[in-house]
């Protein structure tokens, strides 16, 4: 059993994680667009490039984290490395110079936004590697990644809520967004730095089920794809997160010129969406342990797909409560579901182990990581290069048919992928009785070697 200050101190690194992804999904680009005066697909091309970056290390990166072996206790010096440098990283891409032509402003925030995406990489992957380690039981794995999905979600509410702090309730000119999310960014890299820090702290002398692996990264490669039970959870995945990579990028477009809501009014909705996702979370782990994992999640995103389709180019520009309550509560209570998929994987590594006798956490977080990278890439892209096409023009009033595309890009958008996912995720076929199977498996072979010991 995990003490509880070892569960939370560990969860505790996914709130500077979480802060952090949740600032660059809703913020990054609609602060090169609108406060730099980047052009939207130049700025989407940038984005797409940074994540197509990160995708190619985050597997490289567990690879490495699960061959290292030192005095200084395996994976865990990474959270130390990655910390510290995402803090200095998320000053800088957030704080650049007055630049003049398109091309300085493209080069900086690509520069930037690859040098954040490697820290994050050395920071997140044996983050996430360590939850397949640092407990083999199914019961505790899940109740740990609720435990560090509500720690991310906290993470989430400072990502979306900090830039209000430092704005004011009208819209701000570009002089002054530079400004206020310069300030922001400073205080974001203090919480990076706390929670990695508490995070390495509280798992320093936590024992870990791992074994060392010598196999060749190619090997490993060519071994998870040949688990029947991790492609397809993967590919339901990237189709989800493509459509949530979606949602983010459009999230503050349509809030400031579809519904013309206020800045303050904006920051609102989104900090009751995290914490009503945070909330549900309790509610999602407790039907997982009656209905088992995979239910509740095909129940969590395909109602979130099916409302996401019919209510978000409904709402009425200027109203902020329909949003408030739908997208809010409603929407927000939905995406809880999600922390289940990461438990899901961690159930398909072992199965893995089973088949090969190796782990291979490391590398698996990595490959989940890199779809999810390439996923977002994409999303972004497209974001970008859809807003120049449909004839969107920073800092003014949108005219009937931009905002009209507006509405029904981030809906049904969004939703359709969501939908699709869901569909996915109802043929999987590595059910909860298969996970139990495997669970027990392992543990007569953990009893094996200890007595062989």
């Amino acid at each position: 059993m995990i003490p509880t200050t070892t569960r939370i101190g560990y969860s505790i690194a996914e709130t500077g994680i979480n802060a952090v992804e949740t600032l660059l999904r809703l913020y990054l680009l609609i602060f090169y667009t609108d406060a730099v005066g980047l052009a939207p697909g130049w700025a989407g091309l940038a984005v797409a490039l940074g994540l197509c970056w990160d995708a190619v290390t985050d597997p490289l990166m567990g690879y490495l984290s699960d061959r290292w072996y030192s005095c200084l206790g395996g994976r865990r010096p990474f959270l130390l490395l990655g910390g510290l440098l995402l803090g200095i990283s998320i000053y800088i891409l957030f704080s650049p110079p007055s630049l003049e032509t398109t091309a300085t402003k493209f080069t900086y925030l690509l520069a930037g936004f690859l040098f954040l995406n490697t820290a994050m990489t050395i920071l997140s992957v044996p983050h996430m590697a360590i939850a397949a380690e640092i407990t083999v039981e199914p019961d505790e794995r899940s109740t740990l990644f609720a435990i560090r999905f509500a720690c991310g979600n906290i993470g989430a509410i400072f990502g979306a809520g900090l830039p209000g702090f430092f704005a004011s309730g009208e819209r701000l000119q570009p002089i002054e967004q530079r400004l206020a999310m310069n300030e922001m960014s400073i205080w974001l890299a203090l919480v990076v730095w706390g929670t990695a820090g508490w995070a390495w702290a509280a798992i320093a002398k936590q024992p870990m089920h791992r074994a060392a692996t010598h196999i060749e990264l190619r090997q490993s490669l060519v071994q998870i794809w040949r688990n029947s039970a991790f492609r397809p959870l993967l590919l339901a995945y990237v189709v989800a997160t493509f459509g949530v990579a979606i949602n983010g990028a459009l999230a503050l477009y349509y809030y400031r010129y579809r519904l013309l809501l206020e800045e303050q009014a904006v920051q609102l909705i989104l900090v009751v969406f995290m914490l009503i996702l945070t909330l549900s979370l309790v509610g999602w782990v407790l039907l997982s342990r009656k209905l088992g994992k995979l239910r509740p999640l095909l129940l969590g995103v395909s109602l979130l797909g099916f409302f996401s389709c019919v209510t978000y180019p409904f709402f009425p520009p200027g109203n902020f409560w329909v949003p408030l309550l739908v997208g809010g509560v409603l929407l927000g209570s939905c995406v809880g579901s999600v922390v289940l998929l990461d438990s899901l994987l961690t159930d398909v590594i072992d199965y893995d182990q089973v088949r090969t006798g190796i782990q291979r956490s490391g590398v698996y977080f990595g490959v989940w990581r890199l779809g999810a990278k390439i996923a977002r890439a994409l999303a972004v892209a497209g974001a970008g290069l859809v807003l120049e096409v449909i004839g969107f023009t920073p800092n003014t009033v949108q005219s009937a048919e931009v905002s009209e595309a507006l509405a029904w890009l981030f809906g049904p958008g969004v939703g359709v992928f969501l939908v699709l996912a869901a569909l996915l995720l109802w043929q999987y076929r590595f059910d909860d009785a298969k996970q139990r199977q495997v669970r027990r498996i392992l543990q007569r072979k953990e009893v094996l070697a200890a007595q062989a010991s």
